[in-house]
């Protein structure tokens, strides 16, 4: 069965946060699966949230904690989203939604383009798409 790993930014486990992803308090770990189930993984704090949010080693910081996930979810498309797309196997995706609840909901309708474009970058190819869902 397909899975999609998943990184969600929030505070409270509840809502995304509204900031950007590297500004979050801790890093909620889900996966997606195509039968239209999903698994809360873990909770990983920030550790890289006090970092001065200019410098890519703070991308490069937060990238080394969740690098297990496929799926970088945030509610804003960052300079550093940009970068990650361009750059890095994991797939950028900005939702307008605040529950994660609503958000694992919307990416499962999602799920076919979202793992195609994973499987893309699994295979090493890199793009510029962020998807907006």
């Amino acid at each position: 069965m397909k899975k999609i790993r998943l990184c969600i930014g929030s505070s409270d486990g509840e809502k995304i946060a509204r900031t950007h992803m590297g500004d979050t308090d801790c890093f909620y770990i889900y996966d997606l699966f195509e039968n239209a189930e999903s698994a809360f993984v873990e909770k990983r704090i920030n550790v890289a949230k006090d970092m001065d949010h200019a410098k890519s080693d703070k991308m490069k910081e937060i990238i080394k904690l969740v690098k297990d996930a496929d799926v970088f979810v945030a509610q804003q498309k960052s300079p550093n989203f940009v970068n990650i797309a361009n750059k890095t196997r994991h797939q950028p995706v900005v939702v307008r939604v605040e529950k994660i609840s609503e958000i694992l909901a919307a990416l499962q309708n999602s799920f076919q383009e979202i793992e195609d474009l994973v499987s893309r970058r699994t295979k090493g190819e890199t793009f510029d798409t962020i998807l907006e869902i």
